[in-house]
């Protein structure tokens, strides 16, 4: 399933009480200029005058999130900081939506999709019209599966605003993954017309081109992504795959080099060319589905039955068949 992008609330920007106008503003301030640990240190000394005080304890678990991190270790450290102060916010004042968004929102980030649905459900309780909780909330229901609850979402922010690149992206994934390509036609066409220099749409577009049989469409597309992303590896995947299928098998594997040249670690160009070259080379198809196996170990016995395969003549075509003449 391909990952749909993270809206995140702004900061909430609320005013503080009287004695702590000062240190609310100042941390503000740090955090517009981009000085994310100096704003988290002004709001840590508001919260020793008041531990209670619930915009800064969210604004300081926003900032949390957004701390530059050296390592994994870190960034799981600081996600568990920021957890910790939106709970403590929630728990001083339980009436914020934005502090509920911003938990679930966190919570989609690392893949505790029940717990995010449940919080945004209960932002949306408080600001039915809560656009980015309706985002955030349509991205839990798609990573859980329930893709018509997502697409239910994506609807709603729709009737809220039709400004936002994001939205036509993630409801267009969503209408793929629901087999509906025309509408995710229309969806990745509109965000062209938001967003012209993403070159994500156009090869999104070029995916349900695919699957709905215009091939010379999704070939076009996948030019122009590659037009507005030269680096754009994933784009050279689908364009060797293309090529492959017309026939233009040297110029199919010269994409497939330039992709692996992009992505080194990105598993499914080795297994395609592998399954390309099956036949006609089987001994550099083995070397690529070894590259496989090792950057992808989870899959290891798929890919050494495949390596089993190149034995025998009728392996080889047996591979080279359910890739590209499937029954």
């Amino acid at each position: 399933m391909k990952k749909v992008c993270i809206v995140l609330a702004a900061l909430l920007l609320a005013a503080a009480c009287s004695s702590d106008t000062r240190l609310f503003k100042e941390a503000q301030l740090a955090t517009s200029k981009g000085n994310f640990t100096q704003a988290i240190q002004l709001y840590t000394r508001l919260l020793k005058q008041q531990p209670q005080n619930a915009a800064a304890l969210a604004n300081r678990g926003l900032l949390w999130e957004r701390l530059p991190v050296k390592n994994a270790q870190e960034r799981a450290k600081n996600r568990s900081y920021a957890e910790q102060d939106y709970l403590k916010s929630i728990e001083a004042n339980p009436n914020l939506p934005e502090t509920y968004n911003n938990l679930g929102a966190l919570y989609v980030d690392t893949g505790r999709n029940m717990d995010a649905a449940f919080y945004l459900t209960e932002a949306l309780a408080r600001n039915p019209r809560y656009f980015t909780a309706y985002m955030n909330r349509a991205l839990a229901y798609y990573r859980l599966g329930r893709t018509s609850s997502a697409l239910a979402d994506f609807n709603s922010a729709f009737k809220l605003r039709q400004d936002e690149p994001l939205l036509f992206l993630n409801r267009g994934l969503t209408y793929f993954a629901l087999g509906q390509y025309e509408s995710a036609v229309d969806d990745y066409t509109y965000m062209m017309s938001l967003d012209p220099d993403n070159a994500r749409p156009y090869l999104e577009r070029a995916r349900a081109f695919i699957k709905m049989g215009y091939p010379a469409n999704a070939y076009a597309d996948l030019e122009e992504a590659v037009t507005i992303k030269p680096t754009y590896a994933l784009a050279y995947y689908y364009m060797g795959d293309l090529m492959y299928r017309k026939g233009e098998k040297d110029y199919a594997l010269g994409l497939l080099v330039k992709s692996k040249e992009l992505a080194s670690q990105y598993v499914p160009t080795y297994d395609l060319m592998g399954d390309m070259l099956a036949v006609e080379d089987p001994v550099a198809a083995t070397a690529n589905y070894m590259v496989a196996k090792k950057l992808d170990p989870a899959h290891a016995a798929k890919y050494d039955a495949k390596i089993q395969m190149m034995r025998t003549e009728q392996g080889r075509e047996k591979v080279l068949a359910a890739r590209f003449f499937p029954r």
